[in-house]
């Protein structure tokens, strides 16, 4: 979320084998191969790696991977499916025309305790169901606006956050429903050939406990058929080690990778607005391969756009890139994204 705010959409396979591993990306994404691809993609990251990942050292000099259009996600104030129609229609044309797929989320706001729907930003509240209409129409928009173009890809993160009534398991399987019936409608519309309906939470230590934030992710995970993308922060997390070293309100380096991506559902597009919060992500996914068998970002999420002191989509990818390689752990984004008002 951001700072004003606070006040009131893969690949596995690591650059250095790019070339000899590519050809398998296609098949071995996390939502088409579940456990399987995973296990594979960590396997050859390792491979990869090797020992390198065991300890930091001298920073290297890399050349940085060049960044794909930046898809631009949204803080949603309404349930009006005909401006979720034209952010869809919006997304389409570009990458429609950078020939390109792309992540974004639709930010609700934080579950209400009885299931209902969600609290926005702006202070009112919208239902499940119109909730998944908004997504739905993204969907549309983006199927028609693509026109000619059928291999384009959109992943629609449904999203929510960890600071408001329902952050618990049975919230977590709520979402999880909520996005069960997105992509059952849109399966019938035919919109799925080119959009993937996901879960997306902003999941910031400095906002629930640990145990409840880990608790959702398990919630939603038990439902099965569906990931989502973790788009939040590593509040106080360190940045300069690997210990599994404590962050803001009781969590660990270890919480933060739960929720990002040991949950089985759970695939992260951090916040990186500045240095401070590269260097955090990079120390727990480094964290992750010392000690937990690896981890894998999806991309950067900046939000330049509501805060010019922060840094640009190519500053965030930039900064997270280049902390990650220093820490020896060379991953290739799939995606950038950046937060906007609807």
């Amino acid at each position: 979320m951001t700072q004003s705010q606070l006040g009131s959409l893969k690949t596995f396979i690591e650059a250095g084998g790019t070339s000899l591993l590519k050809p398998i990306r296609a098949f071995l994404t996390k939502e088409v191969a579940g456990l399987g691809a995973r296990a594979l993609a960590l396997m050859s990251m390792c491979v990869l790696l090797g020992s390198a990942l065991m300890a930091q050292g001298t920073p290297m000099a890399f050349a940085v991977q060049a960044k794909p259009v930046t898809a631009w996600s949204y803080y949603v104030n309404s349930s009006s499916t005909s401006t979720a129609y034209r952010l869809g229609c919006n997304q389409g044309a570009s990458d429609k025309a950078h020939h390109q797929s792309s992540a974004a989320f639709l930010d609700f706001g934080g579950q209400l305790s009885n299931g209902s729907g969600t609290l926005l930003l702006n202070g009112s509240t919208i239902s499940n169901g119109h909730i998944e209409a908004v997504a739905e129409a993204m969907a549309h928009g983006y199927w028609v606006c693509t026109g000619s173009d059928t291999r384009a890809v959109l992943r629609i993160g449904i999203g929510t956050n960890n600071s408001f009534q329902d952050v618990s398991y049975g919230g977590g399987r709520t979402w999880s429903n909520v996005v069960t019936a997105a992509e059952n409608s849109i399966k019938i519309s035919g919109y799925s050939s080119q959009v993937i309906m996901y879960g997306a939470n902003d999941i910031e230590p400095s906002w629930s406990s640990a145990s409840a934030a880990i608790a959702w992710a398990n919630g939603f995970g038990s439902v099965g058929g569906h990931h989502y993308f973790n788009y939040g922060s590593a509040d106080g997390c360190p940045q300069y080690s690997t210990g599994n070293g404590g962050c803001n309100n009781g969590w660990n380096q270890y919480d933060v990778y739960y929720v990002s991506w040991g949950a089985n559902p759970a695939q992260g597009t951090p916040e990186i607005y500045y240095s401070s919060q590269a260097r955090q992500w990079a120390m727990i996914d480094l964290y992750a391969h010392q000690r937990l068998g690896g981890m894998y970002i999806e991309g950067p999420l900046d939000e330049h756009d509501l805060n010019t002191s922060t840094y640009t989509a190519q500053g965030a990818w930039n900064a997270l890139w280049t902390d990650l390689s220093n820490a020896r752990i060379s991953q290739n984004f799939p995606y950038s994204l950046e937060v906007h008002d609807e």
